[in-house]
Formats: C-alpha cells, structure tokens, sequence
C-alpha cells in the first residue's frame, strides 16, 4: 500500500445542534470516537483529527491510544469546514501525496464502505498518476469519505471559509464513485431531532 493519510474535520461549532455535538454519545461512546474507530480500523500511515470548538473537552473526552493518531488544532474553525480541511493538509506529512476526509458526525458509516474506499483508493494510486478523486455514492448520491490521490497541498490553500472541496475539483483528473449500500455516508447529525432519531436508529441496529 501507498503511504495514505487521514484527516478527520471535527472542528465544528455544532450551532444547529447548540451543543458541541462530537462528544453526544451514541450508545456509550461519543459520535466522534465511533468515526476514530472506523479510522484506527484501517492501515493509514497517520491519522488527523482537527479540532477547534471544545477543543479542550474533546482531548479529555476522547482518549486514542494509536502512535498514527494526533490531535491538530485550527484556531479559524469559527470560518468554516474549508479552514478545517486546508488546516489538516498543511499538517499531513510531506512525502504523502494521498488522503482519505472524514466527516465527525458520520457515526454510521460503515466499516466496510470505509475498507473498499482505502482499497480502492489504493489500487487507483498504482494504475495512474494523475490526481483523482473517489468518493462513495448511496443510490446515486455522493457522500463521505473522500479520498483524494495524487494531490498538492498547495492546491487546497484555495479554499476558502466554508466552501470545502468543491472549489478545487476541477485539479483532479480523474472523479471516480463507487456505489455502496450504505447510508451511513450520508446520515450525518446536525440537530436536536435529527441526534434524537439516530439514538432510536443506533438501538435498532
């Protein structure tokens, strides 16, 4: 396998939800350690996690025992998700040239989906060497993680505030999707209702 990192954006304020929503628990662990969890699962070479709002409280709550992990602070979190993401590239070490973006409040995407997006997202490092994006679709919708292969880190200082990744696409060569039964890559938690249904969802399942 390619040297690959992980970054996983977990800096958010959480101002739809009105509490720092990466520390809610979801059965007896906070939704930001069950997406650590399917990270860890996986053989990247590092593992980032940005943090920014209750940057203190998270550290405390969420212990990771793993020589790959460290916790990487933004201090513009308060200007989007965008800050987040060029702040965890600048961090990644400088002989990578893949990623793989994690969302923190995707508690329920799947080990499996994750698994077949490294893989492939690995196997695509060796066929070509232009840039390329693979990302997970759910009956014909995108969704996270994201790998990226081939990059610059250059190329991500264009984003600005909350834009993400979408300003930069157009650098890749290559926009692959891999279709999954997963709704996991999209079930992401942004409010009081949408917290309380996937409690009930979480004790189903």
């Amino acid at each position: 396998m390619e040297q690959t990192s992980a970054i996983i954006l977990a800096a958010g304020t959480s101002s739809r939800m009105g509490i720092a929503k990466q520390l809610l628990p979801l059965g007896d662990r906070p939704i930001l350690a069950h997406v650590i969890d399917r990270v860890l699962a996986e053989s990247f070479t590092e593992i980032i996690a940005v943090i920014g709002h209750e940057a203190d409280t998270i550290q405390r709550a969420i212990s990771v025992k793993d020589d790959r992990f460290r916790w990487v602070m933004n201090k513009d979190y308060g200007q989007g998700q965008g800050t987040s993401l060029k702040c965890g590239i600048s961090q990644m070490n400088e002989h990578h040239s893949s990623v793989m973006v994690f969302l923190a409040d995707l508690p329920f995407l799947s080990q499996e989906t994750v698994h077949d997006i490294y893989i492939l997202g690995n196997v695509m490092l060796q066929e070509t060497d232009v840039p390329f994006v693979l990302q997970p679709s759910f009956q014909g919708t995108a969704g996270h993680p994201v790998f990226f292969g081939h990059v610059e880190a250059e190329w991500f200082q264009q984003i600005d505030g909350d834009q993400g990744a979408k300003v930069i696409m157009n650098q890749f060569s290559i926009r692959k999707r891999l279709s999954v039964e997963d709704q996991g890559i999209l079930y992401d938690i942004d409010t009081p209702e949408g917290y309380e249904k996937a409690g009930r969802f979480y004790r189903q399942t």
